[in-house]
């Protein structure tokens, strides 16, 4: 007998509801690391389960947007040193020009020294902090789309580093504009950035830590903005002459550009790339594939799921439309790629403090108003710490690596990726060409870098 949708789905429904009820607290809250978790396409990409380094003694400062207040629910309480965590606030006044009705001025306070829990706007340096600890995992949607996993861990690039929060991306509004005529009056928008004064307060206080032998300490900065003040400069140069490592994202503006400090070549930037295999069926390659992302070999998952074939092949995988490319003209350097497209990891929502635990009894995510707890989010942000994360396994081998060897070490044994091709994709919902080239509306630019990470490569090449 033909049973109807709705049938199937109360029987879907009727299991989520089984594998929730089983559950009481979190019951990963003892674990230490995350070293014994599944691994995803991401670490396989960059071929993660090849290398016995773990960042093990390595400190790891993710300047961002802080973490959420209930960062336990997602990474082993161990590897937060928040005793060592802080955040920079700046006071921005926003004020209408008074010849301009669509235009604002704005006037910036004095800084000050706060709190790292994250910014209410966004949840960003969770999913960052993710990529590098690795974090503890279970979504209802699973269940409902015939996948019903227990609870897990997901294993990061670098599980055992100690991560320090580092608030320099905060919340503001800008006012509305009601006699705007053009575009037309504007509501109040809240938003979230970080001034110059504030990312170089964060990057001076890590820098501080490492003098005070915090050390060996690595900066993640999956942020930017279009010019690198005089200021952050300073900062920046203090920090490598120090022994801090730093990785910054290339940005998400494509063919326009990339972002600062990125740009700055001192500094380590990361492109993004995606893998040819996402959304697809391993075994005939035909769509769709919910549970791609993750390499769980048990039933009911399918064989082969996350698995990126080894050894790695630039024919397996493509650089994001909107991995910045670097512009030969102002001076910009592109340095490695590293997977950027569809990383799954802590996304709790909007506006982020609205949270139903993943190991409650619960269901609110997908019947009720409370977020979810798991996105797929993709960017350069989320290839910088797949970077900053390759560098702490490099640092635990070596401690004394200076700045210029571990980007060396990274770009000499890199996977090159071809600077003009193109990859068709399934991207969730459609097939799609993705194409790159060194031509950015006339100038000369580099969509590829050194190419693709490469960690095992990187950790062997390591005096």
């Amino acid at each position: 007998m033909k049973r109807s949708a709705f049938t199937i789905l109360a029987v879907l429904v009727i299991l989520a509801i089984t594998v929730q009820i089983a559950l009481a607290g979190n019951p990963f809250r003892k674990e230490t690391s995350t070293v014994n978790g599944y691994a995803t396409w991401d670490s396989d990409m960059i071929n993660i389960e090849q290398v016995t380094q773990t960042g093990a003694g390595v400190y790891v400062a993710v300047l961002d947007t802080g973490l959420v207040p209930y960062w336990r629910d997602y990474f082993p309480e161990p590897r937060v040193a928040t005793e060592l965590g802080t955040g920079f606030e700046q006071q921005v006044i926003f004020k209408q020009k008074n010849d301009d009705p669509c235009g604002l001025e704005v006037y910036m306070d004095n800084l000050h020294q706060t709190t790292w829990v994250g910014s209410t706007g966004s949840t960003h340096g969770t999913h960052v902090a993710s990529t590098i600890l690795g974090y503890s995992y279970y979504s209802n949607y699973d269940a409902l789309n015939g996948y019903p996993l227990p609870p897990i861990m997901v294993r990061g690039i670098a599980p055992e580093v100690t991560v320090i929060p580092v608030k320099v991306l905060t919340d503001y509004t800008i006012p509305a504009l009601p006699h705007c005529d053009d575009p037309g009056p504007l509501p109040s928008e809240k938003v979230v950035f970080g001034t110059d004064q504030m990312v170089a307060a964060g990057i001076n206080y890590v820098t501080d830590l490492a003098i005070q032998g915090y050390r060996p300490m690595v900066i993640n900065m999956s942020l930017g903005g279009s010019e690198l003040s005089p200021i952050e400069q300073e900062a920046l140069d203090r920090a490598i002459a120090n022994g801090v490592i730093v990785v910054a994202a290339a940005s998400n503006d494509g063919e326009a550009g990339m972002d600062y400090p990125g740009a700055y070549p001192p500094v380590i930037s990361a492109g993004a790339v995606g893998w040819t295999g996402e959304w697809l069926f391993p075994d005939t390659q035909e769509p769709r594939y919910r549970m791609w992302w993750l390499q769980y070999f048990d039933d009911p998952m399918m064989p082969g799921s996350g698995e990126v074939a080894d050894p790695t092949v630039a024919e397996d995988v493509y650089v994001t439309d909107f991995s910045s490319r670097a512009w030969a003209s102002l001076g910009e350097e592109l340095d490695v790629l590293a997977p950027g497209s569809w990383v799954r990891g802590p996304y709790p929502g909007v506006p982020g403090y609205s949270h139903l635990p993943w190991w409650s009894k619960g269901m609110g995510d997908v019947y009720g108003v409370n977020p979810g707890n798991f996105y797929y989010v993709g960017g350069t942000s989320m290839a910088t710490p797949h970077v900053a994360a390759a560098a702490a396994l490099l640092l635990e081998k070596n401690p004394t690596l200076t700045q210029a060897q571990v980007e060396q070490l990274l770009k000499s044994t890199a996977l090159p990726m071809p600077a003009i091709d193109s990859r068709t994709v399934f991207d969730f919902d459609h097939w799609a060409v993705i194409a790159w080239d060194t031509d950015c509306g006339g100038e000369a630019c580099d969509p590829v870098g050194a190419g693709l990470l490469q960690v095992d490569a990187a950790i062997s090449a390591t005096p």
